[in-house]
């Protein structure tokens, strides 16, 4: 797959990337001004020439060709399949925060084997894109939204690239018709606080504790699950928690893609978390609250 046959999958994402960095870069420059006035001591302060440049222009300079891939991006226009398959996931995953899956929260189980080349194959190319790289910076965005639609959906059934490339255009389309927060926007104490407890439940999740999003909408519908379970970051945690249950690799894995036949959005995750709290309950003799 040519960087020319993806280059539509540049967006949102990359101009949104380019936009943040431009902000990071001033606001830490803001801070450390303020810092050095603050303070009588001496201190002595490297800014490297990037960063003296993205001062002068407003913002870090990217390629042209990056620039005009992110513009073609926002302003795509999806076929009417992906968007009928995008607003229908969207009403499938109601009250799953945060989810552009058909499978929400089930990403990064283990990959079928033609899957797992897959994956192998777009590294190979996203490797190959960066050491041709002429202009000073690569943008990697498409293959790592490749990388990611195999993994949240390659576990399910057998992968091509065009089936990857359609996950993303899913993904996007998804993102396009979201309704827009309607929340005022957040101070710059508010925005610093709601990022340090992302940040905190990130660390949590990376030592392999279970989310507590999901523990709330367990203790929410009445389910007894095995809390306790811990799991390799980025491994899924649902295999952690079938084997805390008494279930076995490949026999979760066997329901689960037999569920995602009948299944999908938040039905499909409600069924997958039943069969765990069933199994646990019978393996531990814990009975449901209600």
């Amino acid at each position: 797959m040519s960087i020319t046959t993806i280059a539509s999958f540049y967006g949102s994402s990359a101009a949104s990337a380019v936009r943040s960095t431009s902000g990071s870069v001033a606001s830490s420059q803001r801070t450390a001004g303020t810092a050095s006035t603050a303070t009588s001591e001496s201190t002595t302060v490297s800014i490297s020439n990037q960063a003296r440049q993205a001062a002068a222009s407003g913002g870090i300079a990217v390629p042209e060709s990056i620039r005009q891939d992110a513009l073609a991006e926002l302003n795509r226009v999806f076929p009417q399949d992906i968007l009928d398959e995008a607003k229908a996931r969207l009403d499938a995953n109601q009250g799953i925060s945060g989810s552009s899956s058909a499978t929400p929260g089930l990403g990064n189980l283990p990959l079928l084997p033609e899957n797992e080349a897959l994956i192998a194959q777009i590294k190979s190319e996203m490797h190959a894109a960066h050491a041709a790289n002429t202009e000073g910076m690569t943008n990697l965005t498409p293959y790592v939204r490749l990388i990611q639609a195999v993994q949240s959906e390659g576990w399910k059934t057998p992968m091509s690239m065009e089936d990857a490339q359609r996950e993303v255009d899913i993904a996007q389309a998804m993102a396009k018709l979201a309704p827009a927060a309607s929340e005022a926007p957040l101070s710059e104490a508010q925005q610093l606080q709601k990022n340090q407890a992302a940040m905190a439940q990130f660390e949590k999740e990376l030592a392999g504790e279970v989310p507590d999003k999901l523990k709330q909408r367990w203790q929410e519908a009445g389910l007894s699950m095995p809390e306790s379970a811990t799991t390799t970051f980025p491994k899924s945690i649902w295999l952690g928690l079938a084997k805390a249950a008494g279930i076995g690799e490949d026999e979760f894995l066997a329901k689960a893609r037999e569920l995602a036949g009948n299944y999908s959005g938040n039905s499909f995750l409600q069924a997958v978390e039943s069969i765990i709290s069933e199994r646990y309950v019978a393996s531990s003799g814990t009975k449901t609250s209600t």
